[in-house]
């Protein structure tokens, strides 16, 4: 079973509290053992997950225990926790004490605390059969409003950690920050890394913008620093000498497009201050990274952040619309991967609990293509495409040409017409992008909405202001 075995880093150091307190990883499965006495069945158990101590022990003794876990982010709106609760119908509950008083009720009884968490037992729930290959079920995306999610096994989780492990080389001595949701698959991640090789996880719930961020940072000194797009364009306002300290050694990036001016950027202070920045790309469905790059001074030329090439042990092809695999250089494709880390379906309720799917190819539903040096480059989405006035327009295309400019917007197609929302006013769109006349609209707005993984939720842009379609 997935990380059963991390008993045997003993005295190192598993969890960075803060500088007077840490847990060894005996510690750790010590009090993970405490957990395990109630959950001795194969059940569906959710796990609201926090950046916190209690959450990261009782995920440690769920991995080692039989059951089945379904991690949720604890900013889930309380109507799409109730429909979740309906559909799955849970046998446990771990939460914090302050979520367990909002749940508890007559089909639920406090059986076990820990700090500041509760496990709560469904008195009530439906009896039902989950397969032996469900590990973890993790949602789709950021936001929860529809309870749809993936379906991963311990050895979808293994296979792509120690691919992970093996291109980061990533070692017992090696520290990370937290600065993403454990909820999000590529948080998920770095906690699984980092457990499964010994390395120790120092727990953030701020973001660079607060001052205990950086006063934790500066006593931990971790040797590794990872986020999403949105993390490393807020770091460069702040400053990148911030993150500067003797023991940091690598960066990642992954969940979305760097724009060129900030992946460019980041990669000349990398450079200059000799760390090393691995972009990455990767999917909830692939557990989830596919593919990932190691970023060189010559990469500097680029016109597009890279993507690279696969991960140890998978296969990226590119497929045109006929399904065929594209051999040739600079011709754009679907990106199709394969590998053991591939999930095992989707869950929607209870009832599909009980079977798996063996997918031998995943479509990711994202365009690409190869450049002469085998270097994969993303260039949008299948289903971000919309035919104007006889153009073929990609509307990740659209954004990067107003990011290059120094205009963040977001871009929704509806039939054959561009929305484009912006919080800055712009006079002569022509200057920016050539587009044809009468395809598109400008919206301003005061702020984006955002998701959990501080993604734009274009679903929301949809219902908000563009209610009619």
């Amino acid at each position: 079973m997935f990380l059963t075995d991390i008993k045997k880093y003993k005295k190192k150091i598993a969890i960075y509290l803060n500088k007077n307190n840490s847990i060894t990883y005996s510690e750790a499965f010590k009090l993970s053992d405490s957990f395990l006495k109630y959950i001795k069945k194969r059940e569906l158990i959710i796990l609201i997950a926090e950046n916190n101590i209690e959450t990261l022990i009782g995920y440690i003794a769920l991995m080692r225990s039989d059951s089945a876990i379904m991690i949720i982010d604890p900013t889930i709106k309380r109507e799409d926790f109730k429909e979740i609760l309906e559909k799955f119908s849970p046998s446990y509950i771990y939460c914090s004490k302050q979520l367990g008083k909002i749940i508890l009720n007559s089909n639920f009884s406090l059986i076990f605390s820990y700090q500041n968490f509760n496990l709560l037992k469904n008195t009530k729930n439906k009896k039902y059969k989950i397969h032996n290959d469900i590990k973890i079920l993790l949602s789709t995306s950021g936001s929860l409003g529809e309870p749809k999610f993936v379906k991963l096994s311990s050895r979808n989780l293994e296979c792509n950690t120690k691919s992970i492990i093996t291109y980061l080389n990533l070692r017992s001595f090696d520290r990370t920050i937290t600065t993403m949701p454990m909820s999000y698959s590529y948080g998920l991640s770095i906690i699984n890394t980092h457990l499964f090789s010994g390395a120790s996880i120092v727990l953030n719930n701020n973001s660079l913008i607060s001052r205990k961020f950086w006063d934790l940072y500066k006593d931990s000194r971790p040797s590794n620093i990872n986020g999403v797009s949105f993390f490393y364009d807020i770091l460069l306002k702040v400053g990148f000498n911030r993150i500067l300290n003797p023991n940091l050694n690598f960066m990642t990036q992954a969940g979305g497009k760097l724009y060129e001016k900030i992946f460019k950027k980041i990669l000349r202070h990398s450079i200059k201050n000799n760390i090393d920045f691995f972009l990455m790309y990767g999917q909830t469905e692939a557990s989830p990274r596919i593919s990932f790059h190691k970023l060189k001074k010559d990469n500097l030329n680029f016109k597009l952040a890279p993507i690279g090439q696969a991960i140890p042990g998978g296969k990226i092809l590119l497929k045109n619309e006929k399904n065929i695999t594209i051999h040739k250089k600079n011709i754009e494709g679907e990106v199709c991967f394969k590998g053991p880390n591939i999930f095992k379906g989707y869950s929607k309720n209870y009832k599909d609990l009980g079977k798996t799917k063996s997918l031998k190819e995943l479509k990711t539903g994202d365009i690409a293509y190869r450049d002469k040096n085998n270097i994969l480059f993303i260039t949008g989405r299948k289903a971000r495409f919309i035919k104007s006035f006889g153009y073929r327009i990609n509307l990740d295309f659209v954004e990067e040409k107003f990011a290059n400019k120094g205009f963040k917007v977001a871009c929704v197609g509806i039939k054959d017409k561009i929305y484009i929302f912006s919080k800055k006013k712009f006079l002569k769109i022509n200057q920016i992008i050539n587009l044809p006349k009468n395809s598109f609209e400008i919206i301003n707005l005061k702020k984006f909405p955002l998701n959990n993984n501080d993604k734009i939720s274009y679903n929301e842009l949809k219902k908000k202001y563009l209610k009619a379609f």
